[in-house]
């Protein structure tokens, strides 16, 4: 092990262990077993391959050993030892926040290379040399998720001082308004772009440009093909897809699910419901079909009452948040709610106050909040010329399945969901420029 990072944990233990003590799995209650995605190498260090399985009487995984890594500013510490809910709202609350995550040894979205479990901490601001220019370019901000990504951008931008605007391209379908979106950022100075695709391929020629340009690119939570990006905030798709799969096949219950994934096309997507499939195969969970929509909530709808005639036996509806949502009214309207279920595989607002009334029965997280800020700090650690030690570029939180009464009493875990690792603050609304 490197001197400088065997110095650097014993200088910082007690900080991890004591105050924080954060640790990969945020008290999931047994409802989270990893890992569908993280294949590859099987050492301590690596995501193992094991098949997701939830159920409240299984015995616990053995913890990790702890495999530190560190940063030149900031600091990365991996301490798997367990922690408090109040210890990681005190942690993310922190001008020099921490959060625990896993660094993979792979520059492509949804790869299966080796993953370091660690503690991510950004630059601290006094350590930021200049007021950098960046730009985020979104799908869109009719999804409530993505009022919450726009929250935390804003929000990381003023913990680091730094200059951001923020654009939307009004849909999924929008691949040329996002083009001339990312010309716009050039044009306007922007040092580095943080990248929400709308497409994982269709824009690839243009990050390019304006790598090759001098520009930095963050590939921001959808994923894109191109290796030319300096860093990518992603989550385990794979993990937030098959832990649901997993769940459901957990209960022994019959299953007869309809998909509603959102946009065609979007691989990590693809990804999220192939290993759902993976998790759920060989129980009693059928996945009846899939229903592709943009994430609106009137494409959703629409698709919603479609299904109820197309899928007759349907008895949970599985999707995006906003699919959950607009699922509601219909289900009241034809006296189906106690019938059908609904889970998502993301978090919003709406979709909270669903799972805590009992009306929508589990949803993942992948800890979007804490995500988007990372995205920033990468953009800013790449500017300042301050990469991690080890060179790791693809980061992201491990997701959490988080379920409300709806789910029963025995999976009921909301007393471990720590709201502000999720969703931005109520009554936020889209903010679109700052300026230190």
């Amino acid at each position: 092990m490197d001197r400088r990072v065997r110095l650097f944990t014993r200088a910082r233990s007690g900080f991890f262990t004591g105050r924080l003590r954060l640790a990969l799995g945020v008290a999931v209650l047994a409802l989270i077993a990893s890992a569908c995605a993280d294949g590859g190498d099987t050492s301590d260090t690596a995501a193992t391959s094991e098949t997701a399985a939830v159920a409240t009487t299984a015995a616990p995984e053995p913890e990790p050993e702890p495999q530190p890594v560190q940063t030149e500013a900031g600091g990365i510490v991996a301490d798997p030892t367990g922690n408090t809910r109040e210890a990681i709202e005190e942690a993310i609350a922190r001008d020099d926040w921490a959060f625990p995550v896993r660094f993979i040894d792979c520059d492509a979205p949804g790869c299966q290379g080796e993953a370091v479990s660690g503690v991510y901490t950004p630059i601290p601001k006094d350590q930021i040399t200049q007021v950098w220019n960046l730009c985020a370019a979104l799908p869109h901000v009719a999804d409530p998720y993505w009022v919450g990504t726009d929250y935390a951008l804003i929000a990381e931008a003023k913990r680091a001082g730094v200059s951001l605007t923020v654009l939307e391209a009004g849909g999924y379908t929008e691949i040329g308004t996002q083009v001339d979106q990312i010309d716009n950022c050039v044009a306007s100075g922007a040092d580095a772009i943080l990248l929400g695709a709308v497409s994982n391929e269709a824009l690839n020629a243009k990050i390019e440009e304006v790598v090759d340009a001098g520009v930095v690119v963050i590939d921001l939570i959808n994923g894109v093909n191109t290796d030319r990006v300096a860093g990518r905030a992603l989550f385990n798709y794979c993990l937030m897809g098959g832990n649901l799969g997993g769940y459901l096949a957990s209960t022994g219950e019959s299953v007869n699910a309809v998909w509603f994934p959102g946009p065609v096309g979007v691989g990590a997507l693809e990804q999220l419901m192939s290993c759902f499939r993976e998790q759920a195969e060989g129980s009693n969970v059928k996945l009846l079909g899939v229903l592709y929509g943009d994430t609106n909530k009137d494409d959703q709808l629409r698709l919603v009452e479609n299904s109820f005639g197309a899928y007759p036996d349907m008895d949970y509806i599985v999707g995006s948040a906003v699919t959950v949502e607009a699922a509601i009214g219909p289900l009241e309207e034809r006296g189906l709610s106690d019938e059908i279920r609904s889970a998502s595989y993301y978090f919003t607002p709406g979709v909270y106050e669903l799972i805590k009334s009992g009306d929508a029965s589990c949803a993942s997280t992948g800890h979007d909040i804490i995500m988007a800020r990372i995205a920033v700090d990468l953009a800013i650690r790449k500017l300042e010329g301050v990469p991690f030690i080890g060179g790791y570029k693809h980061i992201g939180p491990d997701p959490l399945v988080v379920c409300g009464p709806g789910a029963g009493e025995a999976a009921n875990n909301l007393d471990t969901f720590v709201e502000a690792t999720t969703l931005p603050p109520d009554g936020f609304r889209p903010v679109f420029s700052y300026q230190p």
